[in-house]
């Protein structure tokens, strides 16, 4: 027994071995001494959510390295304040890279959630001109050069003939020829060209480049044209002939199974992995729009995620609940862990037994500076189980300290720590935003009414009593399962 455990260990670990291959990049940037910089991919190129794949802390002369295991090639990048640097990496391979001197961002950057960094491909001092990176930038290069040469030569209408050329001018100029990675990007960057040139049959299209292709999850040419091909994609099946039944499977039989088999009658669908990504980016893209219900749509992707065996459609699946339910009434509200004027942290649990009507406000708002003021008002009323807790966007600690000191506020302010994915996982796209968080750190009111709103201690009076009947329900029904 112990034998057989033995060998199923080393089977495991050899199989690994073998998959998983170390990547090293390092290089010198003495302008970052002293930072934190990570390595980053896309865990999956549907919600494009970010995964690290390695930290370091940069040296006091300037020396970084990078280790980590890959099993396949990769699209990469390193946030770098103002920059963002790619690099397409794979398994056994060293990178000696060079990075741009540190920039900081302007003041109104640093509060912007939605600030966008200037990308570039990394310089990398060991590639020679047959290497990965150094073609892919060429065929970049090509590509755009070509495509909007063409364009404006035949003003905006290509065919056959036009593309064809293109292709032709691009291969004669490249070196790289036995890199699987690189081949599939050029050819699907092609599909794309041929796509907006002069292929008009979609079902064609879908049969020739993905009906009996590998699913290349890693490959950002790939995901691309997936992402432009199938989006929302059972809403336009569901307005053919054959696919009337969708919805139906969808909306009243609520069965994945059924759902699976009423696309079937697509020939160009029957690959069982094509059809599990098709239907799980096709609910994703459908959540903001109004074609089904959005209880349905989070249910049949769930079911996708119990039932996938594909464990890259499982990732997917996972990530898009998370990211369609993150700021859902009923759903937990993303954690926080931020400190307030007298650099005490405080997290969602500090606040537990409470309603939390936190909000998100800067001093530099005139509706904020309003607002204040009625918020003021609402925390002398000492509303029951009513806690306010506002996260404030200022440009440093240091201000946000002057702003709440200068202001006497006596509720509960917390700086936002230059947290901007907090900012991106709240949504903030305006100044202030308000939401209620429950004493169980679910979402009462997402987004929740201001205190503007004239009926303000009605409104919240009423959550209050839903929620004590919940608990005595709650407490009944536990009785009655302790007296069976």
């Amino acid at each position: 027994m112990h034998k057989t455990l033995f060998l199923v260990i080393i089977f495991f670990y050899y199989s690994f071995s073998c998959f998983s291959q170390q990547v090293i990049i390092k290089g010198n940037a003495k302008s970052y001494a002293g930072s934190e910089l990570s390595v980053s991919t896309f865990a999956e190129q549907i919600t494009f959510t970010e995964q690290i794949l390695a930290k370091t802390k940069v040296e006091n002369n300037g020396d970084f390295i990078f280790k980590f295991n890959i099993s396949n090639t990769k699209f990469a990048f390193i946030h770098l304040t103002v920059f963002k640097a790619i690099i397409y990496i794979e398994p056994n391979k060293e990178y000696e890279v060079v990075l741009p001197k540190k920039t900081e961002k302007l003041p109104g950057d640093k509060l912007n959630p939605f600030f966008k960094e200037t990308e570039f491909y990394i310089t990398i001092l060991n590639e020679d001109t047959t290497a990965l990176n150094y073609q892919i930038r060429k065929f970049d290069f090509l590509y755009n050069k070509y495509l909007e040469k063409y364009f404006t030569l035949f003003k905006g209408k290509l065919n056959k003939q036009t593309s064809d050329t293109i292709i032709e001018i691009i291969e004669n100029e490249l070196i790289l020829k036995d890199n699987d990675f690189f081949n599939q990007y050029k050819n699907y960057n092609y599909a794309s060209l041929k796509l907006i040139s002069y292929e008009r049959n979609k079902e064609n299209f879908i049969d020739n480049y993905f009906k009996n292709e590998e699913i290349l999850f890693d490959n950002n040419a790939y995901m691309n044209l997936f992402n432009q091909i199938f989006n929302n994609y059972l809403s336009v099946l569901y307005n053919k002939p054959k696919g009337k039944i969708i919805p139906y499977n969808l909306i009243r039989e609520k069965s994945l199974k059924n759902l699976k088999n009423s696309l079937d009658s697509f020939p160009y669908l029957q690959n069982e992995n094509l059809k599990e990504i098709v239907i799980v980016k096709s609910l994703y893209d459908n959540y903001y729009k109004d074609d089904f219900p959005k209880e349905d749509i989070i249910f049949m992707i769930d079911s996708i995620r119990i039932s996938t065996e594909n464990k890259n459609i499982k990732s997917i699946s996972e990530n898009i609940l998370k990211k369609i339910t993150a700021l859902c009434t009923g759903y937990s509200a993303p954690e926080f862990y931020l400190p307030d004027i007298d650099n005490q942290f405080y997290a969602n649990s500090n606040f537990r037994n409470k309603f939390i009507y936190l909000n998100f406000c800067t001093p530099d708002s005139y509706t904020c500076l309003q607002e204040f003021k009625l918020l003021e008002k609402l925390h002398n009323q000492k509303l029951e189980m009513f806690e306010i807790v506002t996260i404030c966007i200022a440009e440093n600690n240091e201000k946000f300290k002057a702003f709440v000191i200068e202001n006497n506020f006596k509720w509960k302010f917390l700086f936002y720590n230059n947290d901007v994915e907090l900012l991106k996982k709240y949504d903030i796209k305006a100044y202030p935003t308000y939401y209620l968080i429950n004493p169980e750190g679910k979402f009462s009111m997402s987004p929740a009414f201001p205190p503007t709103e004239s009926s303000f201690e009605d409104r919240y009076s009423d959550v209050l009593k839903a929620w004590k009947i919940e608990l005595q329900k709650r407490k009944y029904n536990k009785g009655k399962d302790t007296n069976r």
